[in-house]
């Protein structure tokens, strides 16, 4: 199958294209440092915000790439395109899956297996935003010890973007020449729909369709896409970007109405602007292009992937530590892990020669492996809003499952 598109919009450089931004690694560290510090309670209410950050980075760098492949050959292929994204997630994930399913087979903590085991094939099929939205085991109020693999959500959402979005751009550079000289335009009015919709459906105390649906998030990806096409257009507004995400940062609450009115919102945006104006106008490159930020970036898909199994398997395993404790101690295990899986998994996988046929198969095994292991039976997931066991069917007497 191959991707055809339009030649890019004038206003994109093909040399630019290219090339890749140092920066924007660096701003990969900052978004993990963000969601890690609100994850460790380290006083960042809104870090969760951090994975904001990453969906319009990652609309940015993957419409980037897909306007590169159409500058270097008429006809990019589909297929090439998503095997090198598994090449690049894929093996991260599961060796995070696999340590979390070894841990949970060997020392079996209480209560935590049944609903590692379903977050696990929610992983694998790179659904686990649907199952935390539909499976009753809401993101914000189960608790730490009986969900290791609940931010794989994120990941989720990403991987369906990747899917659907090369289609899509196929789409909007085919459909005539108004939409290839200004393919910003569809991208901001469908990305307002987005936020729109998670306004619409947030439901005080039951957050999880509006924050976690891939429909509701899709607008910080596609903003991301947006300055990809346009370059310049927010980068003006760089400044009072970076000081609305050092607020939004700081003071966002996720179970509020405003949220999801205009923070979430306000939040993509900003983070759009700051994009832009390292990409595009030559913005805060110097500190973001550290050396040890630099480092961390590389590794923060890593890091993220880990930060979270880390730290419920300390809270698991030394319930007497106190906050501090844990929060160092899970950080540096953190680091430790993603760069060991960066050196050994990611980085050799991503750069080798392998093709389809040898390494599909290989990874499909794993994937298999791991499905087989959730196999073995175990009681029900747990439903945090009933606090117990999912119950269904005749023996449930009232609306709370009591």
């Amino acid at each position: 199958m191959s991707l055809v598109l339009e030649p890019p919009p004038a206003t994109v450089e093909r040399q630019t294209l290219h090339r890749r931004i140092g920066a924007i690694d660096g701003l990969r560290a900052v978004a993990v440092a963000a969601v890690i510090a609100f994850h460790y309670g380290a006083g960042l209410d809104g870090g969760f915000l951090g994975v904001d950050l990453f969906f319009v980075i990652s609309g940015f760098v993957i419409t980037r790439l897909l306007l590169a492949e159409r500058a270097r050959t008429p006809r990019p292929s589909l297929a090439g395109f998503w095997f090198r994204r598994v090449k690049r997630l894929l093996p991260a994930v599961l060796l995070v899956v696999a340590a979390v399913q070894a841990w949970v087979l060997l020392q079996d903590p209480p209560g935590l297996r049944p609903t590692v085991n379903a977050q696990t094939l929610a992983a694998l099929t790179y659904t686990s935003n649907w199952y935390a939205i539909l499976g009753h085991i809401d993101y914000w109020d189960v608790a730490q010890e009986q969900a290791p693999l609940n931010h794989l959500w994120s990941l989720a959402v990403e991987e369906q973007f990747y899917l659907l979005w090369p289609l899509v751009l196929i789409g909007l550079t085919a459909g005539g020449a108004r939409w290839i000289r200004h393919p910003h335009r569809p991208l901001l009015a469908t990305a307002a729909v987005c936020y729109l919709l998670a306004h619409l459906l947030y439901l005080p105390g039951a957050q999880d369709r509006a924050y976690l649906g891939t429909d509701t998030r899709a607008g910080a990806l596609l903003l991301g896409a947006a300055i990809a096409f346009r370059p310049g257009l927010l980068s003006r507004f760089s400044w009072p970007a970076v000081a609305a995400l050092g607020w939004l940062w700081c003071t966002a609450d996720i179970d509020t109405p405003a949220f999801y009115a205009w923070q979430l919102p306000l939040a993509g945006i900003a983070a759009a602007a700051v994009i832009d104006a390292i990409a595009h106008a030559d913005r805060f490159r110097n500190v973001l292009s550290s050396r040890a930020l630099l480092w961390l970036g590389h590794r923060s898909y890593g890091l993220y992937l880990w930060h979270w199994p880390v730290w419920v398997y300390l809270g698991v395993s030394h319930p007497e530590w106190d906050q501090g404790t844990k929060a160092a101690v899970a950080l540096c295990m953190s680091v430790l892990l993603s760069a060991a899986g960066y050196l050994l998994i990611e980085r050799p996988v991503r750069l080798s020669s392998w093709r389809p046929r040898a390494l599909l198969p290989v990874l499909t095994v794993c994937c298999v492996t791991l499905a087989l292991v959730t196999a073995i039976p175990v009681t029900r997931p747990v439903d945090a809003r009933h606090n117990g066991p999912i119950v269904t069917g005749p023996n449930v007497s009232d609306g709370k499952g009591n």
